[in-house]
């Protein structure tokens, strides 16, 4: 083992398993498609390549490879990437040890808390597992206490849910920000139109601060007087529903929670509502307040017989629409149309439209 630290640009590749030059030509590729297209294929030889992560680079590279450097690491400036990380070492065949993931992962945390806003990459295409240790995490200096507890929490969510080193740092990315890890709505449409919503949010905390309310509304187009909400609680967590504007068709309210959600902490928060009729355009929106990591709406639409026609749109924060029918998946069961939809690593200000014709008729 040397006693050499290594730059910074050579801790992120590894930890996004980008260190071959084939597969950082790709990735730098895709991020000159969002700097500017005549960039691709611009990107740095196998020796530049060498020559960036081994620290023999004098100074920087050109403006063109630091404008899609930092597109390819967000939160990092280009004179960050080219810096050596202290108080941690190289192993000998050039992979990052378990000290240098730890302390990455903690000055990512710390540097979030601090400023969580900004452009972040979210969403993952390779599945490994992680070395670094709950332990290891008590042994990084200059970390702060949240970010330690906030250190552990994603180890331990990583082996859990068996993220990849990717996505869990993007998690730590994302530090600062209450996320969704799984978000549902589950939508049962009676004969005559009338519904039972329930939703589902099973929330991370990464903030340093408690969290005590999650603030929802509801509209339908049609209602039977006022909506009807109650909570759905689980066996860590209370729920109650504080109502806060009311229409005859519109409901503005927070979810409450008891005990509060902590740092690093995860629950579950959910209410069901009733009184809302789908009777003649058949649509159901979900707008996207944070990130998400992955979103299921289920609608069973009772005795409709059968689905004329059945669509889904995505809505960008731009406002542009992509079609998103290839994660939409619909069926038969005897007399109900039953119509799934799930999409990954949303972000906040999307939205999801999913539309389906039926007979005004039940069958």
């Amino acid at each position: 083992m040397t006693s050499t630290s290594p730059v910074r640009l050579k801790v992120l590749l590894y930890e996004r398993h980008w260190q071959t030059h084939r597969t950082f030509a790709m990735e730098y590729d895709r991020a000159a498609r969002k700097v500017d297209p005549s960039l691709v294929g611009a990107g740095p030889s196998r020796a530049q390549l060498h020559r960036w992560t081994s620290g023999d680079l004098k100074g920087l590279p050109y403006a063109d490879h630091c404008r899609v450097l930092e597109k390819m690491f967000p939160g990092w400036t280009a004179a960050q990437l080219f810096e050596r990380v202290s108080g941690v070492q190289e192993e000998a065949d050039g992979e990052p040890t378990r000290s240098e993931k730890a302390t990455e992962l903690l000055t990512t945390i710390d540097r979030r808390l601090n400023a969580p806003q900004g452009d972040i990459e979210w969403g993952s295409r390779e599945v490994r597992t992680s070395s670094v240790s709950p332990e290891l995490l008590h042994s990084v200096e200059g970390a702060s206490d949240e970010a330690r507890k906030l250190g552990r929490q994603l180890v331990e969510l990583q082996r859990v849910l068996r993220l990849s080193e990717e996505e869990a740092g993007q998690l730590a990315n994302l530090a600062g920000n209450v996320v969704e890890l799984a978000m549902t709505a589950d939508i049962d449409i009676g004969p005559q139109g009338w519904s039972r919503v329930t939703n589902r949010h099973q929330l991370l905390n990464l903030t340093d601060k408690p969290i005590t309310r999650l603030s929802r509304e509801v509209w339908f187009e049609n209602t039977r007087e006022q909506l009807l909400i109650e909570p759905v609680s689980d066996p860590d967590r209370r729920v109650m529903i504080q109502r806060r504007h009311d229409t005859a068709n519109l409901s503005k309210f927070a979810c409450q929670i008891s005990p509060p959600l902590q740092p690093g902490d995860s629950a579950m928060v959910g209410f069901v509502c009733e009184g809302g009729q789908f009777k003649d355009d058949h649509y159901w929106r979900q707008s996207i307040p944070r990130y998400t990591r992955q979103y299921t709406l289920r609608i069973r639409h009772q005795q409709a017989g059968r689905l004329l026609r059945c669509w889904a749109i995505e809505e960008e924060p731009n406002g542009s629409e992509n079609s998103v029918e290839g994660d939409l998946v619909w069926d038969y069961d005897g007399d109900d149309v039953v119509m799934t939809l799930t999409r990954d690593h949303l972000r906040p200000n999307q939205a999801l439209t999913l539309r389906w014709d039926v007979p005004h008729e039940p069958a």
